[in-house]
């Protein structure tokens, strides 16, 4: 029994060299399905939105739009390791971010029906390497599985290549949502500060509601400006979503509110558009001065959008009031939620979204 117990644990151990000695093939992930754009580059596949169609407001925001914020990678394999290598433009450090939401990926793996979170690909720790190699899962049982591996958040992706192990296949796969709801916003719906890709709100809404939730947000610099009126009426989604006021001064709301609504109404004249509140910031408590100017803008968005709700067909305002929390935990840095804030946020506002599209056949 001895000599047995001896050559069974030599006979593990050879096959766990074997393993870890597996050849790794990598394949250009463009070549796969890559979904989540609002509007999709031909010469950067990476790249959200091609800018170079529609005049935007500023550099700023071009710049973002090359970002791969909401995109996500949907393939099938049948290897027991993936493995991916990523490369990125040169950024600063996200202060109120982790490096995984900023420039990492992270892959879900579908269970049951479900999407499940797997692992995440950690970026360098230097801020002048531009380039990580990462194991994003391992010893994982036989058979094909169904991939979803959602893209950074914060960076301009330049390239990624997804490694499986010599022998086995990868493909790309369709996208298990049918319906879409163009999701426009501030930095919250932009991500900040979600810990990884995959639990940013849209993402997360995206899963639970099995309706994809194209993430179209634009951190500091979304201003109900008419640019983006003009790019949302040229875009085709089921449905669309609006965290617009976070951003814009009460005086802009006012200036601003109604023209954007009239374009993007006038271009789909049978598509909802759901209108949310901005919410009460957690670094307002002790000044004064920040809390009246965000209780002013929450008073004119509550006295304007009962107004829009009336005149323009299938607008719909939601209100709330400390959406990501009552107890002041909610956030990282006073105003952008954690993962905590962002799941006040969901389960504030996902079963009145769910009710609304549903009404409108999305489901």
């Amino acid at each position: 029994m001895k000599l047995k117990s001896i050559l069974a644990t030599i006979a593990v151990a050879l096959m766990t060299m074997s393993v870890s000695a597996q050849k790794i093939n990598y394949v250009d992930a463009s070549t796969l399905n890559i979904c989540g754009y609002t509007l999709k580059s031909e010469s950067k596949p990476y790249a959200r939105f091609d800018h170079t169609r529609y005049a935007v407001p500023n550099k700023h925001i071009e710049g973002m739009c090359k970002y791969s914020t909401g995109l996500y990678v949907m393939f099938s394999t049948d290897s027991k390791t993936i493995m991916a290598k990523w490369k990125w433009v040169k950024r600063g450090m996200g202060n109120n971010m982790t490096p995984i939401l900023q420039r990492g990926l992270d892959l879900y793996i579908e269970k049951d029906g479900k999407y499940m979170f797997v692992g995440v690909g950690r970026p360098s720790g230097s801020h002048d390497k531009c380039e990580s190699t990462w194991k994003l899962a391992k010893n994982m049982p036989e058979g094909t599985k169904k991939c979803m591996l959602y893209l950074p958040c914060w960076c301009e992706l330049t390239d990624l290549q997804i490694g499986i192990e010599e022998g086995t296949s990868i493909a790309g796969i369709e996208s298990p949502y049918k319906y879409t709801v163009l999701t426009h916003g501030s930095s919250i719906t932009h991500g900040a500060s979600a810990s990884r890709p995959g639990m940013t709100y849209a993402a997360r809404m995206s899963r639970y509601l099995g309706v994809d939730f194209v993430n179209f947000g634009f951190s500091g610099e979304c201003k109900l400006q008419p640019e983006f009126a003009k790019i949302i009426a040229e875009t085709e989604a089921d449905a669309y979503m609006f965290d617009a006021f976070s951003n814009p001064s009460a005086k802009e709301i006012r200036e601003r509110l109604e023209p954007f609504i009239k374009t993007i109404t006038e271009a789909h004249p049978d598509k909802v558009f759901i209108f949310l509140q901005t919410h009460m910031r957690e670094d307002t408590l002790f000044d004064e001065k920040w809390r009246n100017a965000n209780l002013e803008r929450r008073a004119t968005v509550r006295e304007l959008m009962p107004q829009m709700e009336k005149k323009y067909k299938n607008v719909i305002f939601l209100d709330g009031e400390n959406i990501t929390s009552n107890d002041y935990d909610g956030t990282i840095d006073g105003a952008h939620p954690s993962d905590l804030g962002f799941d006040k946020f969901i389960k504030t506002y996902l079963p009145r979204v769910k009710k609304i599209l549903k009404k409108q056949g999305i489901k």
